[in-house]
């Protein structure tokens, strides 16, 4: 058992001496390479500052001032003498009046006679006539609401009897009828207008018409 244990104390101190060197070692060459990385660093991060002289201004050249030439007065001519103008004495011319023989009056001549403004022409006129036709049918529904009245129409009326336009200028009272009136008289002729036996063209002209429920 002795002899065991002092080959294991043998042992243990050998192996605790090479740890120490080993730890020294592997400390210094840490320290050793820090140190290294440090100094690189340094002279990585170490700048030279050198400061440069701008270069100094250009001399300012100042113009010469421009010449100025002195222009003498000259002198003003003196003044001419005044003006005298000669005393002359006029006479005005006399002018011997002219006499001339007063002549005879000339006589007016007589009046032209003027004719008289012919009589104004005398013009006939006709009114258009309805030529006789049937008469207008009465509505229906106007005779069962018991409608009556009188349809007052304006029509135009055109050189060859045709009516070219109606207006109702006064109703019956009754829509109905009124239409109905209106619708009858553009469908009848006329006997034309005339002014002094021509046929004209004439507007205004006035169709009564009476809606009588006897006549129904």
């Amino acid at each position: 058992m002795y002899i065991r244990t002092a080959k294991q104390g043998k042992g243990v101190r050998a192996f605790g001496v090479v740890s120490a060197v080993a730890m020294t070692a592997g400390v210094g060459y840490l320290l050793a390479t820090s140190m290294n990385v440090d100094h690189k660093r340094l002279e990585q991060v170490r700048t030279e500052l050198v400061m440069i002289e701008p270069p100094p201004p250009p001399p300012i050249e100042i113009p010469e001032p421009p010449k100025v030439e002195v222009v003498k007065e000259t002198p003003a001519p003196p003044a001419p003498p005044p003006l005298v103008a000669p005393e002359i004495d006029f006479v005005p011319e006399e002018i011997p009046p002219i006499t001339a023989p007063i002549a005879d009056p000339v006589p007016w001549p007589d009046p032209v006679p003027v004719a008289p403004n012919p009589a104004p022409a005398t013009q006939t006129r006709s009114a258009p006539k309805l030529i006789a036709s049937d008469k207008p049918d009465y509505p229906s529904a106007a005779r069962r609401a018991g409608e009556q009245g009188t349809t007052q129409l304006e029509v135009c009326v055109s050189t060859g009897g045709r009516v070219t336009s109606v207006k109702v200028a006064r109703s019956s009272g009754s829509k109905r009828l009124d239409d109905a009136a209106a619708q009858w008289i553009r469908s009848e002729r006329f006997q034309p207008a005339r002014v002094n036996g021509v046929a004209s063209d004439v507007c205004g002209h006035s169709v009564h018409y009476q809606w009588n429920l006897r006549d129904a």
